[in-house]
């Protein structure tokens, strides 16, 4: 008897944990093979192919204005969605100014942050095996007064968060600069060295990327291999190789292979000039209708490829304000024309637009982190507080203020005095 209760139970046991066993397989969440269409109204597309327009017009000043050889990396998005919390803040002349300059002429306020809000929201969670982080914040000082509308704009179109700094403590500096490094998860550090006595206010953006190839590469298939920096200058790096079906293409003058990530909403386009041809000559030509040549030519189906890519990491960091003001918006930058009364009853100009960002390229994928910080000054500094330094001989009066009733009046003709 006790056998057979004993072969009951284990049957039952084994019967209830199969049972949980198929519930789980049929709970288990199953993930997209192919990229998830983030679906945009009308409206939106055209202000993400005006915000393309702007990401290839502000590189070419970048890389115009750094040396021969020097790594580079900007994140548009970064920057344009910082700049766009500042054109909810701008008026009249201003607000066309950086409004252009932005490559958003003809487009209303409304729809240019229904789109941002759209993208932060859903760039986000479009693929669970992709880490997509953005963050921004409104940094006022403690005595500066900003209006509730401009505040409100921002907590509801970009998700932001509004945050106090006093000026006169020097540890401030370090809290935005903490909070830059926490939701670049310390990829992007020490943004700031110090913060001037007369600034009033930050916009932040804060963008943070990993991402797994949907293709990994083996690291035993890693070498080292030569990088021509130059035609006649070789060096060897670490290079990266694996046989693969990618997306590719070769336009005039270059290369063009895809990398897809997870599963495949982001993917990295890599664009080799041809032999003999310089990267300039490729970057100079490069505009947002060229990129849809590029894209449309992309877009065939996959080839079969050998593919070499160096590993690579670097950081990269840049004051914008000439690059911007290039492109049309040096009336936010100018003292005396910028107008931001929608931020505040006092007159402000942006001081500075600083941006730094930090990239890893390896074998299991992409690290990208992103900041762009633009930061607010009074016109007209206040002015220095008076000094009255009573060190001599002086007259005093109490009184009812309501009333003007003088109920004590007196002369100091010696402080110890008896």
């Amino acid at each position: 008897m006790k056998n057979k209760f004993l072969s009951l139970a284990i049957v039952v046991v084994a019967g209830t944990m199969a049972l949980m066993a198929s519930c789980e397989d049929q709970t288990a969440k199953i993930l997209p093979t192919d990229p998830v269409e983030i679906e945009l109204t009308l409206k939106q597309k055209e202000v993400v192919a005006l915000t393309n327009r702007f990401a290839f017009d502000l590189f070419k000043p970048v890389v115009a204005g750094e040396g021969s050889g020097t790594n580079i990396m900007i994140s548009p998005f970064s920057i344009t969605s910082a700049l766009s919390m500042t054109l909810n803040g701008a008026a009249g002349e201003t607000f066309n100014a950086v409004r252009s300059a932005l490559r958003y002429d003809g487009q209303s306020l409304e729809e240019i942050n229904d789109t941002w809000r759209k993208l932060v929201t859903e760039m986000v969670p479009v693929d669970e095996r992709v880490v997509m982080e953005i963050a921004n914040s409104v940094w006022a000082e403690n005595n500066f007064p900003v209006k509730k509308d401009f505040i409100d704009a921002l907590k509801e179109w970009y998700l932001a968060e509004a945050r106090n700094f006093d000026i006169t403590d020097p540890g401030s500096v370090d809290i935005i600069n903490g909070w830059i490094e926490e939701k670049t998860h310390d990829r992007i550090q020490n943004m700031l060295s110090s913060l001037d006595r007369d600034l009033v206010m930050l916009l932040i953006n804060a963008v943070y990327f990993n991402g797994k190839w949907k293709h990994q590469f083996d690291v035993k298939n890693t070498t080292e291999r030569p990088f021509f920096v130059t035609p006649g200058n070789p060096v060897n790096v670490p290079v990266m190789y694996q046989k693969q079906k990618f997306s590719m293409s070769r336009p005039e003058k270059v290369t063009l292979v895809e990398l897809p990530y997870g599963q495949g909403n982001y993917s990295m386009v890599v664009a080799l000039p041809d032999e003999g041809i310089a990267l300039s000559e490729i970057v100079t030509g490069l505009d947002a209708g060229k990129w849809e040549e590029w894209m449309e030519s992309l877009s065939y189906g996959p080839t079969e490829v050998e593919l070499y890519m160096p590993k690579f990491r670097y950081e990269y960091k840049r004051k914008l304000n000439d690059d911007l003001i290039s492109l049309g918006m040096g009336r936010a930058f100018d003292p005396g024309t910028a107008d931001f009364s929608r931020i505040s009853d006092e007159e402000i100009f942006i001081s500075f637009v600083l941006h730094q960002t930090f990239i890893e390229n390896k074998e299991e994928g992409t690290e990208a982190a992103a900041a762009t910080v633009a930061g607010f000054t009074r016109t007209s500094l206040p002015p220095e507080p008076e000094v009255i330094d009573i060190n001599r001989p002086f007259l005093y009066f109490i009184r009812e203020t309501t009333t003007g009733t003088i109920v004590f009046m007196g002369l100091v003709a010696d402080p110890t005095g008896v």
